[in-house]
């Protein structure tokens, strides 16, 4: 094996299906991951995946690799962990995640704040809806929109997200304006497509609105509102959101969704101080109106507790 980087581009291949895929998590050209996989297939004289309808398959070859080659990037991970783990300098790059919503209208914007008390800390944002892999170090920290189920990880509630009704003023002037939540049921709605069943303005919509009135459903928060602000219907929408859409106007006032919004790194880099001081700024810059509740492990507790860097 000529080094980790070669299985680095195989992993990505395998998990994520297509070169661009892989490619985009990597932040390398598309190019530059087939090149490494046809590298890595001649140096094993084998082929590692084969094209199927729903993109690369490993081959029996690349099944024999892939557990191999996780256990190293296993190792290659714990070792970043420790060195990474105890670096007390306020300086570096940063990886944030958080779903497209959150990262284009309110981190994106808030984050100038934080780039002038950090100015030697540099941020790259991942605007994914999917969910992100931080054991795998996909991204340093996660802003979320529910709590985190994996235990092994440091979360922390940093606020929350309010949703309202609201429809543009050319719709409501053509529909008419709800006033009550019975009044719902009989107007057309913009909402978000299966893959995102589990966010709270879908399961709100799936007891409120019947099937048949959502009428256009997209994957992105931004055609949502767009949509919403075109006159397509109604949206349960993030009241945070809103004013980067004047035609917008709120009604039926008296529903009103909340969501958690929670952040989450892995215990391994909890204690650098630049993680620290990313976690704090988002206590202050998404404030909320109950205590901060911590989820994690006792090994993570143990390592959130400890002297190499300050709490946040």
């Amino acid at each position: 094996m000529e080094s980790w980087d070669d299985l680095r581009f195989f992993l990505a291949v395998a998990r994520h299906k297509t070169h661009a895929a892989a490619a985009n998590a990597l932040q390398v050209d598309a190019t530059t991951v087939g090149r490494r996989i046809r590298a890595l297939e001649e140096q094993f004289d084998s082929r590692l995946f084969a094209r199927t309808p729903n993109g690369l398959a490993l081959t029996e070859a690349g099944l024999a690799l892939a557990p191999h080659a996780e256990r190293m990037e296993s190792q290659v991970l714990a070792a970043e962990g420790a060195l990474g783990g105890v670096d007390s300098r306020l300086e570096g790059v940063l990886c944030l995640t958080a779903g497209e919503g959150l990262s284009s209208y309110v981190l994106a914007p808030k984050l100038l704040e934080f780039r002038r008390e950090h100015p030697a800390i540099r941020i790259e944002i991942r605007a994914e809806n999917r969910t992100l892999d931080l054991s795998r170090r996909e991204a340093d920290v996660a802003v979320r929109l529910f709590r985190p189920k994996e235990r092994s990880l440091v979360a922390r509630r940093i606020g929350n997200l309010t949703l309202a009704v609201y429809g543009s003023r050319d719709y409501l002037q053509r529909r008419g304006r709800p006033r009550k939540l019975r009044d719902l049921a009989a107007h057309d709605w913009v909402g978000f497509d299966p893959s995102l069943d589990r966010t709270p303005p879908s399961k709100w919509m799936r007891r409120h609105v019947p099937a048949e009135r959502w009428v256009l459903r997209s994957n992105t928060t931004t055609v949502v509102l767009s949509a919403c602000a075109a006159g397509h219907g109604l949206g349960l929408l993030p009241s945070a959101y809103v004013p980067f859409y004047p035609t917008l106007e709120h009604v039926v006032p008296q529903v009103a969704v909340r969501a958690e919004i929670w952040a989450v790194t892995h215990p391994d880099i909890y204690p650098s101080a630049r993680i620290k001081a990313l976690l704090a700024w988002l206590g202050r810059a998404l404030p909320s109106d109950e205590p901060a509740t911590t989820n994690a492990t006792p090994a993570a507790r143990r390592s959130a507790s400890s002297p190499r860097a300050p709490s946040p």
